[in-house]
Formats: structure tokens, sequence, C-alpha cells
């Protein structure tokens, strides 16, 4: 806190942090990221979406470094409007993609390098995640895509009583494929590149807002963003944040995510900075 709001940079979690039931900002962070901003605070995010949908999102809010997207595989910056891919399934092969199950109940979106998303396996969770997420979208098919512009591959569930997620997650441990997986949520497991490096797509912010590690505060609510926590110089987590999320934050807001943990920390660095005047 003795730094002044210029000198540090705030990466949020936007997807666990941020937004209301709507999938839209609330106003009442809406309100403290204006008056934070006027006072010199520095403010980017981190989500699980792509760019396009990111923009809608955020409206009129600018950020002050580029935005890690697609979690973490993508530094895109806004200000640009180009972002940096940290990985791709290059070394899968470009038939990869077709040999992936067409298993009942389950759908496929991939995310791009481009910041675009392609699907090419359409369901209803799948449709439910891409409208209330402000995702836009394009219908292709496997064998016209190269695996080395795919940046992560999303597997949407219908049916919460059918194990076909797990049957994926085996499937491609028994075959030793160099793909990390990950919950996104129950009915999402997202595969992504194994070499992908989340420590390198950190030290891309900080490069670009010209930081050291030490100034950067990661304000996290969700396990994702375990990785950079540990990274950064000051992490925040929120009062109801998971267990691992909380043990590594060195510090926990008062409010649970959706009572406005983003809006009570940010708000607190603007309190602090006007002490210290």
């Amino acid at each position: 806190m003795k730094q002044t709001l210029k000198s540090t940079l705030v990466l949020c979690d936007l997807d666990a942090l941020m937004l209301g039931a709507d999938g839209n900002l609330t106003q009442v962070l809406r309100d403290v990221l204006q008056l934070f901003t006027a006072r010199g605070g520095r403010l980017t995010v981190f989500s699980q979406k792509t760019p396009k949908a990111v923009r809608t999102i955020l409206g009129s809010v600018s950020l002050a470094a580029p935005a890690l997207l697609c979690g973490g595989t993508l530094v895109y910056s806004f200000a640009a409007g180009s972002g940096q891919p940290m990985g791709s399934f290059v070394s899968m092969g470009d038939d990869f993609l077709t040999k992936l199950p067409a298993a009942p109940g389950i759908g496929i979106a991939l995310q791009m390098k481009d910041g675009a998303t392609r699907i090419f396996r359409m369901n209803h969770a799948l449709e439910r995640h891409l409208r209330h997420e402000w995702t836009p979208y394009l219908l292709t098919k496997p064998d016209g895509v190269s695996s080395s512009e795919v940046l992560r591959v999303l597997l949407y569930q219908d049916a919460k009583t059918i194990p076909a997620l797990q049957t994926f997650e085996k499937a491609l441990e028994e075959a030793g494929a160099p793909i990390r997986q990950e919950r996104l949520a129950i009915d999402c497991l997202a595969l992504t590149p194994d070499a992908m490096n989340m420590g390198a797509a950190f030290s891309s912010v900080c490069a670009s807002a010209m930081l050291s590690p030490e100034n950067v505060t990661v304000l996290a609510g969700s396990g994702q963003m375990v990785d950079l926590m540990r990274l950064a110089g000051q992490s925040v987590a929120a009062f109801d944040a998971p267990p691992e999320v909380r043990l590594a934050a060195g510090q926990i807001t008062c409010c649970r995510a959706s009572e406005g943990a983003a809006a009570e920390y940010l708000y607190q660095l603007v309190r602090s900075s006007e002490g210290q005047r």
C-alpha cells in the first residue's frame, strides 16, 4: 500500500469478480473503476473469454496493460488491437481436431490465435455459454482449421448425469497426449497445450506495463489464477474464493465475489493513496 496508484498494476479476475448475474459489469464496480482510474489507478484483467467478448463487456473501460485472455493463452492489447499467443496445438498435427470423438451431448469450441471463437459441434450447454458470455462465433469444420492456429479446445457437456467429459479426460491420459486439462465449470473442460507457460504470459504483461512483478497485484476469485498470484508481488482473494486461492493470497477481502470484492479492494487502494498525500 506504500506505492502510489500509478506505480502499481492490478490484474483482476474479470469472470469471477467483476460481473453481475447478467454477465455484465456491475454498476457499483463501474463507479469505483471511474474513481480508481481518475486517481491514476492502473488495471488489466484475466479472463477465460475472447477479446471480442471482453471488449463488449468492458465498454468504455480502458485497460492500462495487455489483458490475459482465453485463460492466459493470449496476451491481448486492446490499444494495439492485437495479441501474443502463448502456445498452440501445432505439435499435435492438423489431424488432431478431426480425431476428437463425436460423443453425444458434447459441444466443441475452439479459441483461436486471432481472438475468434470457432464452433464445429454445437450443443445446448455451449449455446448457453456463448449467449451468457457475450461471445461471437463462427461455425466451421475441423478439417478446415489448422492446429497451429488453435489456442484452446473447449468441451461442453449437456447432461450432467452422463460422464462424457470424464471419458475425454481418460482417453487423453491413456493416449499420453501433451495436453493440459482444466475444468472451467461443471459442464466445461478446457484443453490447452502442455507447454503453455503462465509465467511467460505474466512477464509479457509486466514488460508492457514497464513494471516489475513486485509492483503487480493479482486480485483473484478463481483457481485458474493461483499461478499468477505466486508470481506477483501482492495477491488478494475474494472472501468466498476456492480454498487454494485463499491460501495463496496475502490478503482476503471482506466481501464475497458477488457482493463486490473487486470494488471493495479497488476503493481501498484509492482511500490508501489519498492518505499518503
